[in-house]
């Protein structure tokens, strides 16, 4: 018969274990990079288990996340231009541009997440 409750909730034994600064940075670096957390990446690694194949969270590419900030920063200031502006055609353009700039946000992060938009 199988167990009822989720598998978090049957894990009430809390193991500890002491690492060096130097451990632990390697340690979670390694669980951010797989995507899982520290808990699990020892639990899978001692116990010689895979990880799901869904991960809490995919590896993020931190360059793409770098172009990610400029392009908010590019696009907070056409905004605030925007709303300076008196002319309205000029300002219609303004905003135009700005709509292009999150479509190109929104396809970088896409790809920054590994997927497809």
């Amino acid at each position: 018969m199988s167990k009822s409750g989720s598998e978090k909730r049957q894990r009430a034994i809390s193991l500890k274990a002491r690492f060096t600064d130097a451990e632990a940075v390697l340690i979670r670096d390694q669980a951010a990079r797989t995507g899982v957390s520290v808990a699990a990446l020892i639990r899978y690694a001692v116990l010689h288990q895979h990880p799901p194949k869904s991960s809490r969270t995919p590896p993020l590419d931190r360059e793409a996340a770098a172009q990610m900030i400029g392009k908010l920063g590019q696009v907070a200031g056409a905004l605030r231009a925007a709303a300076d502006q008196a002319d309205e055609v000029q300002c219609a353009a303004i905003v135009d541009a700005a709509h292009r700039d999150l479509a190109d946000m929104r396809a970088a992060l896409f790809e920054a997440l590994g997927r497809l938009p």
